[in-house]
């Protein structure tokens, strides 16, 4: 499954709603904070709520492995998504359950300067099959490290050569997987954010008429159900 939080913004003077960051117009602003989880093999939309505080939005990604083992029976087998979805603890709780993560690992200063002193043997090309993209043999640094708050060690790729000016940072409790195979499949997270924007386009679910709970869950279902239908 992929996972992502949806600020949908609220232009009124409501005096309850929360102010969240808007990924759209890159800044903070009143809004009602959306959680999806979308099926990556099937690309359809599988579970919401808009009913987020912003206290509790670190655990939302619980919640909702809760719900599935409450509607499957089983647990869900691979969670992706990015930095700022959860905690170090709640990356704990999932490896304690057996469940298999992919997300990303905030780069700061400290950290991008013991990358820089790694030698360069260290660093090893991988190649990325079935990708239409232009950067196709990253350059990587797989190393087990320790984190604050998550009990064992935890896998955490860096890769180079994909674009972007610093090194991307994935964060895995899946120890043998190839780093290629983690790799694509974190790449195919933005789906979910093209998703998203296509349901708030087709249903104008950023334009709401209100901020009552009732009306938002409305416009939430909707999207999900025009998600499975087309």
């Amino acid at each position: 499954f992929h996972l992502d939080f949806h600020t949908i913004p609220f232009h009124g003077e409501d005096a309850l709603v929360e102010k969240h960051y808007l990924s759209k117009r890159s800044r903070r602003q009143k809004g009602l904070l959306a959680f999806l989880a979308q099926d990556a093999d099937r690309r359809v939309f599988c579970y919401a709520n808009a009913e987020i505080r912003k206290a509790d939005q670190a655990d939302e990604i619980l919640r909702f492995v809760e719900f599935w083992k409450a509607r499957t029976g089983k647990l869900p087998q691979e969670l992706v998504f990015d930095s700022k979805l959860t905690t170090y603890a709640n990356l704990d709780a999932l490896n304690r359950m057996g469940i298999a993560f992919i997300t990303l690992r905030r780069r700061g200063p400290k950290l991008l300067d013991e990358l820089r002193a790694a030698p360069a043997s260290a660093w090893r090309r991988v190649e990325l099959k079935a990708v239409a993209r232009a950067y196709r043999t990253p350059k990587v640094l797989d190393r087990r490290i320790e984190l604050r708050d998550y009990a064992g060690p935890i896998r955490q790729v860096a890769i180079t050569d994909l674009g972007h000016e610093e090194p991307t940072l994935l964060l895995t409790n899946q120890l043998r997987r190839g780093a290629a195979g983690l790799i694509q499949s974190y790449a195919k997270r933005m789906l979910i954010e093209n998703s998203i924007s296509d349901g708030v386009d087709f249903f104008h679910m950023d334009a709401l008429s209100s901020a009552v709970a009732m009306k938002v869950n409305c416009d939430l279902q909707l999207t999900l159900m025009g998600s499975s239908l087309y």
